[in-house]
């Protein structure tokens, strides 16, 4: 297994889009990130041309009464392996929800935050036997051909370089792996609790196979292949189509050719629900794009006569001439968000932010200086725009209207900029 990891890490290295070759490791202590952990000590030390630095880091969610214990003991093992081992700590206020996608989302930010310091990528120890449970679970709620693409060895969030490097290993072969190394690692009470959703679907998983489905977990994983192969072709043939007929503007607002979506709607639903649905994830800063369903039932109000507005996934979307517009609602929009300098933020699922300056989010309202100049294709609609994009207030107590830009979800933020003290960039979906 070393060797077959060794090979496979030395051409993502090989592969990466830039010539970073730090990395931030997410290590839970579970047996998954700690063979991770060893691996990667292995292939650094194998390795000295491609000059890596790891750096794990430890997310304590404080959920548990041993958490804080156990994040130190996983410390101490990293840190006498010769790593940089850091321990960050959540404080947010526990939900009454669903806990794990808390929990799940905390840890991302988190690390993303990190490795977005330290310009770096983020290595994440999702395996095989993940990859299915994630599908699996995609499947059960219908999700639309993007929901089921599954977890990539590469893949970019919110201009982070993801890695997962052990998504060919199954669980069996990882413990295989620390069991033979006398790796130790700290087993989390939470998966074996059938409440949660992962854990009910893991626990499905294991009937289906033992019972009736052997290869359940390589047959979805041959699917998840089949369905990216598809995903691509249709992302090449909406390419041009989307540079011809929607304005992505950075105010986080989007205009669509009214008679050219109706064509191409008529054409494939497919097509066209795949492209409003990516617009409203866009607009609207939603982790995935609205149910198909629901895209469809909007698209196809759109073309009666009597359309006024209609909201969908914090989006707004009105007909004007020969315009599609889809603007933020200006309600549910958290400002609670204090600016550290240097460090990564995301504003309202939107916006990654950069500030060269710490302070606090304000508003744009009333008689506050305006984001939108009267050159914006968006500037009539000025005043609604206005209340989505936040200013920020200095520790000093300058405002400072921000810089809007827009970037590509799935690239990497190679360069941080210079000469902005406050900027904030769409996260563009559209085209990914």
């Amino acid at each position: 297994m070393i060797e077959v990891f060794n090979n496979h890490f030395q051409e993502i290295c090989k592969n990466l889009t830039s010539s970073k070759k730090t990395f931030v490791l997410g290590l839970s202590g579970g047996m998954d990130s700690m063979a991770l952990l060893y691996l990667l000590k292995n292939f650094v030390e194998n390795n000295k041309k491609f000059k890596i630095e790891i750096f794990p880091v430890i997310i304590d969610h404080n959920l548990r009464q041993v958490s804080s214990k156990e994040a130190y003991e996983v410390k101490k093992i990293a840190d006498d392996l010769g790593f940089s081992t850091n321990i960050k700590k959540v404080y947010s206020k526990i939900p009454t929800g669903n806990i794990q996608n808390w929990a799940r989302k905390k840890r991302r930010d988190l690390l993303c935050e990190t490795a977005y310091e330290l310009s770096a990528n983020l290595l994440l120890a999702h395996h095989f036997d993940d990859q299915a449970e994630t599908l699996f679970m995609r499947f059960t709620k219908k999700s639309g051909l993007e929901g089921l693409q599954g977890m990539r060895s590469i893949s970019f969030w919110n201009g982070i370089s993801i890695i997962r490097p052990l998504l060919f290993f199954t669980k069996k072969q990882l413990r295989s792996y620390v069991e033979n190394n006398n790796i130790n690692f700290f087993e989390d009470t939470s998966n074996s609790m059938l409440k949660f959703e992962r854990v009910k679907t893991r626990y499905l998983l294991n009937r289906i196979r033992k019972n009736k489905w052997p290869n359940i977990s390589q047959d979805l994983n041959k699917f998840s292949d089949i369905n990216n192969h598809l995903i691509k072709k249709i992302k090449f043939l909406s390419t041009s189509w989307v540079k011809q007929n929607i304005l992505i503007d950075a105010s986080g607002a989007v205009i669509v050719n009214y008679n050219n979506l109706k064509i191409i709607f008529q054409k494939s639903n497919l097509f066209s629900i795949n492209i409003v649905g990516k617009i409203i994830q866009t607009v609207g800063g939603k982790e995935y794009p609205p149910k198909r369903k629901k895209t469809y039932n909007l698209i196809h109000s759109i073309f009666f006569n009597d359309f006024n507005n209609k909201t969908l996934g914090n989006v707004n979307i009105f007909r004007k001439n020969n315009d599609v517009y889809f603007v933020r609602e200006q309600r549910n929009i958290n400002l609670n968000i204090e600016i550290k300098k240097d460090k990564l933020h995301i504003f309202d699922g939107r916006f990654l932010i950069i500030s060269k300056k710490s302070g606090y989010l304000i508003s744009s309202s009333g008689n506050d200086p305006k984001s939108i100049s009267n050159v914006n294709p968006f500037f009539k609609y000025k005043d609604i725009i206005n209340n989505t994009i936040p200013h920020l207030q200095t520790l000093e107590g300058k405002r400072i209207k921000p810089h809007l830009n827009i970037m590509n979800i799935n690239s990497e933020l190679n360069k941080k900029p210079n000469n902005i003290s406050f900027g904030l960039y769409l996260m563009n979906r559209v085209l990914v």
